[in-house]
């Protein structure tokens, strides 16, 4: 609604955050000009196939050149996460970090392109923050984060799968720090853990100076009392 947006808008200039940039692939890579002419599996929601798209829209699939020394395509955007992994953490300078917004099931985590976007922002230095829907999601699925092997994960195109594997030389070492990375003690999901305690540390600390401020409020509107010994 108009008004909503309004609220919206006000809210996050009075925190100053309104100039605040956000960078989602999902939004920035045209991935209609890669694969809106290819079968892309089922609808999570109606679980009917995907329909391929009849635009007419010139594509730039990652089989069709010019290459690069590397040999990948030059014109598709979707082969290039690391390139723009690496482009964003020379931005630091403007305090950018990632934000890894998890799932209520966690599928993020059997995706090869999200953990190798993961371990990527991780090498690279950037500060990492990890927003979870609940801590009942992470206690529900915290074992099946245990021992994670890169090579489990799963991808929609099997090309990109083995892309993202070609160019991990060492996965006994990556597989390594990726668990390290996730569930050691200074983690991703410690600093989640952290920030939970200090929340429910602030919400004791506010419900106690309220309850203070209740009994307070009593105790001025309440009469003085006089003990009078008649005698």
């Amino acid at each position: 609604m108009p008004n909503e947006l309004g609220t919206l808008v006000s809210e996050l200039y009075w925190k100053g955050k309104l100039d605040s940039t956000y960078w989602v692939c999902a939004f920035s890579v045209n991935q209609h000009a890669s694969i809106c002419d290819s079968p892309g599996g089922d609808d999570s929601v109606t679980g009917l196939p995907h329909p391929m798209c009849s635009c007419g829209a010139a594509k730039s699939h990652d089989e069709v050149g010019p290459c690069r020394s590397d040999g990948r395509m030059i014109r598709c955007e979707i082969n290039k996460f690391d390139d723009m992994m690496d482009c964003l953490a020379a931005a630091l300078f403007r305090d950018f970090g990632q934000v890894i917004a998890v799932d209520a099931d966690f599928q993020l985590f059997r995706r090869a392109w999200c953990i190798a976007e993961i371990h990527r922002a991780n090498v690279k230095g950037m500060p990492q923050t990890i927003e979870l829907l609940s801590e009942h999601c992470l206690l529900e699925h915290r074992r099946a984060l245990q021992g994670m092997r890169v090579e489990d994960m799963e991808a929609s195109n099997p090309d990109d799968k083995a892309a993202i594997l070609a160019q991990i030389p060492d996965k006994a070492a990556f597989n390594t720090e990726l668990n390290l990375m996730i569930s050691d003690d200074k983690g991703l999901f410690r600093a989640w853990y952290d920030g939970l305690d200090l929340v429910c540390m602030l919400g004791r600390v506010l419900k106690m100076g309220a309850h203070n401020r209740l009994e307070s409020h009593k105790s001025e509107k309440m009469p003085t009392s006089f003990c009078i010994n008649a005698g």
